[in-house]
Parts: C-alpha cells; structure tokens; sequence
C-alpha cells in the first residue's frame, strides 16, 4: 500500500489531523510575532503555506483545508484589517489572494494524489479477489472438464436448431456461431469465425461494446441484456436484444450471446417516440397547445403546452373549466364568456383574442381557435381546439411601431442627409437634412437620379458617371464607400461640397436589397480647409523666404567683420608696431600687450565671422564643413567628436539647415550634456539626406525639453525642428536620463541646382 505520510500509515482519530492544524497554523503565527519588524511584511506567505504543507502531509485534505481557513483568517486579522503589522494593507491583501491560491492547489494536489494512491489500493484489491477466483476456478476445472465435454455435445445439438441467434467468443473474437446468426448477419461460420464480434456492430455502438468488454476484462459486472444495432452483410442496420453469459466453452471461459431479432419492434416505437416527440416540440417551438371539453361530462383533456400557456409552472390546476376561466384577465373575462356562449348557441366567429395571467403576475396573449360538435338534435357535446401564445408577435409589433417612431425622431434630427434605396435604386426613405442638401425637388427614381444628378470629384474635379455614384457600386458589386468628397450641383441650382458614405443592405441570406446613403454637406468646412490649406503654403514660403534672408544678413555680417573689420584691426596693430618702434622701453610691455588683445580680438573676429556663415560651405561643401565643425568643437570644447560616413553635394538650402541643425546640437552638448564624445553620422541614398548628431552625455526629458522650450525662450530644439519641416523633412530626438541623446534628421535631397535658382525657387 503507498504511504503518503507518517500519519496516514496508521489508523488515528479524526481530531489528531484537526489537532495538526490548529497546532501547524499556531507555530507559524508564533514565529511571525517573534520576527523582527521589517520582516513580518513578507514572511507571512512563506510561514503560513509552510504550515499549510506540513498539515495537508501529514493529517490529510479535511484539516488541510481546515489549515488554510485558519490561515487565511490569521493573515486577514494580522495583516489586511485593522490590526495590520505592515501598514500597507494593499499590498498584504495581494499576498492573502497569492497565499489562499497557492494554500488551496497544495489541498487539491494532496487530494488528488490520495485518491489515486485509494484507487491503486482498490485496483490491487480487486486484482487480487480476480486471482483468488481464477485460482479456485482453475481448481475446479479439472473436475468439470469432462461434464463441460458432455454439455458442449448436447449445446451444440440445441444451438443447431435454435431459432435465436447464438454467439460464443473468446474475448472479441467468434469462436462459434449458430446457423440463425448467419442467417440475421448475412455472414457464413466461416466469416464470422474471421471476424471481431465488434465489427458487426453499428459504428454508434461501438462504444457500448468497448465499455462492455473493458468492464468484463477488470472483472466488474455487466448487465446481462443489452440492444444492439448491428450492420448485415448487406449493409441493412437491424436491432438484436442479447442476453449473456459467461460459461466453459473448449475448456476455457467464452461469453455466450442469445439474440433476437427485435429490428421491427424498435421501428415501431422509434414511429411512435418521434411521433410524439415532433408534436411535442412543434407545440413548444410554436407555443401552440390543444384541448379538448367533453360538455355532456365536463372532463377536459389538455396537452401540457396549452396547460402551460393558461397556467404557467403551476400543475394545481387545469381540470376544471373554472381553472381557465379564473386564469382570463378580468378586462377580457366577460368578452370571453360571451363569445362562448354565443359560439355554442349559434355557431359564430370561431377565433378569439383574449390575455391570461399566470400565478407569478405575468401577462400573455392567446390567440385561440375552436370547434364545435353537436349531436343529430343539434346539441352541443364536445369541443375542442388548439391555442397559441402571440405575447411576443405582439411586444414585437409595438417595438416595430416604437422603433419607427424612433427613426423618424431621429431622422428628422439628424444634421445629415441619410436615404435609403431599394434594390433597383429608388428612394423609399429619405429624411429633410437629405433633401434640404440636394434640393426639394430630389428625383426618387434610381435611373433618372444616377443619369440626372450632376457630381464632380472633389479632388481630380472630373464628372461622376452614372454608373460611377456610390449607391449604384453599393447595389451592383456591394462596395461600401466611406467619406468619398465631391462637389454636386444641386436640384434647385446650387453648387455644394458633400461627404459621401454608402453601404449595401443585405437580408438574412446575404442577398443586395437596398443601400443606405449619408451626405454631409461640407461647403463651408471645405472652403475653410482650402484657405487654412493656402495659409500654410504662403506661411511655410514666408518662413524659407525669412531663414534665406537671415543667412543671407549672416553672410552679409561675416563678410563685413572679416573684411572691414579685420582690416581695422589690421591697421591698429600696423601702428601699434610703428609707435613700438619710436616709443621707449617703459611703453613696450603695455603695446605688446595691446598687440595680443588685438591679435586675440582679430582671431575672435573670424572665429565669430566663420560660425556666422562659413564661406568653406559654399566652397568646400556641407562634408567638408562638418568636419571643420567637428574640428572646431573638439577644440574648443576638449570633447571627442568624430564624423562617420560622407557627403556628396548637397543644394544650398539643405547644406545650411544641416549645418545650422549640428551647429545647434553642438552648442547643446557643450553646454548641457556633460558627454565625453560625440558622433556626427552623414549619410545620402534613395533622394534622402541624413544627419545623426548623437552623444554619450547625460540625456534629458524630451517631451519636457519641448513644452518648456516656448515658455523659457530656448527655441534651440524648436528651431531645428521648424527648419527642417520647411524644407520637408523630418527631425527625431531620442534622449533619455544616463543614456545620451541623438538628435536625427532627414530630409529629401533632390537633384543639384545652382544657387540662383533655388533662391528663385
């Protein structure tokens, strides 16, 4: 036997295993109270499930379970209530759901390895009751051998001439079979002596005899009779109903089949139960029931969907007319009895509409019908009928009349246009914002509208065809089309820009029945779009027209500090070196140190005219001027900056927006990046120009660099940005704290024109 743990072993008192628990979940709380503040927080989980473990190893579920119960109230009260050690009930209120789910699988894995350790115990048990058995069945063997001889002699003799059915089998397959088998199978001895005995039965009953043999093989019992459909030679199904018994048969055990043909039997009252079983679904799916009143001796018969129609669940009632009649909402009793009444008297009006009130309150409708049978002197005797719940055919109908009250509301509120066609097209429904857009004199008929209605694609302004409107794509080809823009000419004259959605309407079966149409007129939206369009184009020239000015009053002031400038200052050092010369050595220290401030001023001079508008851009080009840029920085600065990759010409235009672009971000790494390299990355493919300036500095909130950049007049990264946009381009910042920042730009290159042309451009 499997020993799970040291308890189970041996045969102990129910409360030694609740004992455990209680004693288990006590030590754990024992242990919590003694710990240290700052570890109570997150000890509790760990102790608890350890005590959980330990109960369920060693007393078993029930005070496992009574363990986690313990637990989890221990952990509510210590640590999620008010009491709580931690303070921070939260957070200990997901470490109770952790601990309840964890403590409850530890139960249920306990649970299910004890019940399969139960079920290998009775697996054992029953292997060996089965092996007891076969050992005294194997003793008495011997002393039957020879009367199993005799019976089988005398067996086969009755089997020959049965006429049921006879099937011996030792395990699956047929060891004999008698002439009537054959003859219900179809089957010869011979091939049914081949066969399985599973294979002539019916594939649905495969199953069955699976479960049967499996049953029989673990030594259970099986029922003795059991029906069987089964598949002849011929392929014709037919029931058998077998009888069996296990018996000595060649000296070994063989399960003998008895079985009739019971094929005819089983037609009957498979007839009989969907007979009965259509009638009774065709009642309950049509809410229909039928009735039948004797009049001469009262008795009413009921089907149980008519019983259920008048009286709900409630089976008290419905053997009396009174019954019914009580069931009739009070309003419609009176209506109800007089129809009857008149209807036995003189024939009339056989349908009636009434309501009925079941016992919980609820209201139904019936519609009833009735027939009546009158004996040779006219009498009435019997009548009977049939009665039908239309409740929800009526709710149906006033939310038919509520919903299309609600649709023209809505319609008619609406500020767009919504029409709705037909399969062929013509208008069946069309509210006033439709028809105030196109006109009160909108044309109803498809063809004559598609043929008539003059439209113009908003963007290209080449005509719609008749063939080419949504609705006519929507009801030929099923194409939906959302917020199409064109411009119409109006029925009553006037030209108008719509938005334009169609979608086909299809019934249950998938098939086109009509479409829906929704305008929106958007003259006005549009016409304000087109000018705000136009405003953008004439603000984005402004802008390149005043960044070309700029660089040019850059070149013009670089241009007048070196020239005019450094030639002044030229000419001070000139006579500085003259007045050296004549001066005495007294005066030779203050104009050689004149002499270095002029030297460092003129050196300041081209530095500042260079940054103001290099001239190697225009002659050496955007690469070569980076590079010197690099330089430059690397210089001034100490800070590593290497450029990576290479140029070939680049327009004008773009050259000074890159070169203002790593001018800027240069100047930022300086100042704020704290960074020990910096990469310039230059590439150009595909008509694209590309710049990376990227460091190993500090890095900084983007999104913050950018909302604070108006207000605290940096306009460093919004200046970059603007630039590049004008020239349609694109600029990405990617920063973060302790990671660097990259700064990369891309901007079409277009083919190389000269200077004069693109200013002029």
């Amino acid at each position: 036997m499997l020993i799970l743990n040291p308890l189970e072993a041996s045969e102990r008192p129910v409360l030694v295993g609740y004992a455990v628990a209680v004693l288990t979940v006590a030590a754990a709380l024992a242990a919590l109270l003694l710990m240290q503040t700052r570890w109570q927080a997150a000890a509790p989980v760990s102790l608890l499930l350890a005590a959980v473990i330990v109960t369920t190893w060693l007393a078993g579920t029930k005070p496992g379970a009574l363990a986690t119960a313990l637990a989890i109230l221990a952990f509510t009260y210590y640590y999620v209530g008010l009491t709580g050690l931690s303070g921070n009930a939260p957070i200990q209120a997901i470490r109770l759901l952790s601990f309840t789910t964890l403590a409850c699988y530890v139960v249920w894995i306990t649970a299910t390895e004890r019940g399969a350790a139960e079920s290998l115990r009775r697996a054992h048990e029953g292997l060996q009751r089965t092996n007891e058995a076969l050992r005294l069945e194997n003793m008495e063997r011997r002393r039957t051998e020879e009367q199993l001889r005799l019976s089988e002699a005398k067996f086969r003799a009755l089997t020959e001439s049965a006429s049921a059915a006879i099937f011996i089998r030792h395990g699956d397959r047929i060891s004999y079979a008698n002439p009537a088998a054959s003859a219900i199978t179809g089957y010869s001895f011979e091939e049914l002596r081949a066969m399985s005995f599973s294979d002539t039965g019916h594939p649905d009953f495969q199953n069955l005899l699976r479960a049967r043999a499996l049953a029989r093989q673990k030594g259970e019992l099986v029922p003795v009779r059991y029906e069987l459909k089964i598949v002849t030679k011929a392929g014709e199904e037919r029931w058998l109903g077998f009888t069996e018994g296990v018996f000595e048969f060649e000296g070994t055990p063989a399960v003998v089949s008895i079985a009739f043909d019971i094929t005819e039997r089983q037609r009957a009252e498979e007839a009989l139960r969907k007979s009965e079983r259509l009638l009774r679904e065709a009642e309950e799916l049509g809410h229909t029931g039928s009735w039948e009143h004797d009049l001469v001796s009262g008795r009413i018969v009921s089907t149980p969907e008519n019983h259920r129609l008048f009286f709900g669940d409630d089976d008290s009632k419905g053997a009396r007319l009174e019954d019914y009649v009580d069931a009739v909402h009070p309003d419609d009793r009176a209506y109800l009895t007089a129809r009857r009444e008149k209807l036995l008297a003189e024939g009339g009006p056989r349908d009636i509409e009434f309501r009925v009130i079941w016992p919980d309150g609820s209201v139904h409708v019936l519609f009833g019908l009735a027939t009546i049978v009158r004996d040779r002197s006219g009498q009435p005797v019997r009548a009977y009928g049939t009665n039908i719940d239309i409740t929800e055919r009526k709710r149906a109908e006033e939310a038919v009349r509520d919903s299309r009250q609600l649709l023209d509301l809505v319609l008619a509120t609406l500020p767009v246009g919504v029409a709705v066609t037909d399969r062929a097209g013509d208008i069946v429904l069309a509210n006033e914002a439709s028809k105030r857009i196109w006109g009160k004199a909108m044309i109803v008929s498809g063809r004559e509208r598609w043929s008539q209605s003059i439209g113009f694609w908003h963007d290209t302004g080449e005509r719609i065809a008749p063939t080419e409107w949504a609705s006519v794509r929507a009801l030929s080809g099923g194409q939906t089309s959302l917020n199409e823009l064109m411009d119409i000419d109006t029925y009553n004259g006037e030209r108008k820009t719509i938005q334009n959605s169609t979608a086909p309407i299809r019934n249950v079966e998938g098939q086109i029945v009509g479409a829906v149409i929704v305008n929106q007129d958007v003259t006005e939206r549009t016409r304000a779009e087109e000018a705000l369009h136009e405003s953008a184009n004439r603000l984005q020239h402004l802008s390149r027209r005043l960044l070309a000015v700029q660089e040019e009053e850059r070149r013009h002031l670089s241009r007048e500090l070196h020239d005019e400038f450094g030639q002044l200052l030229a000419s001070i050092t000139l006579h500085l070196h003259a007045a050296r010369r004549v001066a005495g050595e007294a005066a030779h220290a203050a104009l050689d140190e004149c002499m270095a401030l002029l030297h460092h001023a003129g050196e300041q001079v081209r530095t500042l005219a260079l940054e103001l508008r290099p001239r190697m851009l225009e002659t050496a080009g955007l690469d070569a001027t980076l590079r010197w840029l690099a330089e430059q920085h690397q210089q001034r600065t100490g800070i590593t900056t290497e450029v990576v990759g290479e140029l070939n010409d680049v327009p004008s235009e773009r050259s000074i927006a890159c070169f203002r672009v790593a001018q800027e971000a240069l100047t930022n790494v300086a100042r704020h990046a704290r960074a020990q390299r910096v990469w310039i990355e230059l590439d150009q493919s595909d008509g694209r120009l590309g710049l990376t300036i990227r460091d190993d500095g500090v890095g900084f909130d983007v999104a913050r660099a950018f909302e604070q950049a108006g207000s605290r007049g940096n306009l460093g990264l919004s200046g970059m940005r603007e630039r590049v946009e004008i020239l349609g381009g694109n600029l990405e910042v990617d920063s973060g704290a302790g990671r660097g920042t990259r700064i990369r730009i891309s901007l079409p290159n277009p083919p190389l024109v000269s200077d004069s042309a693109e200013r002029a451009a």
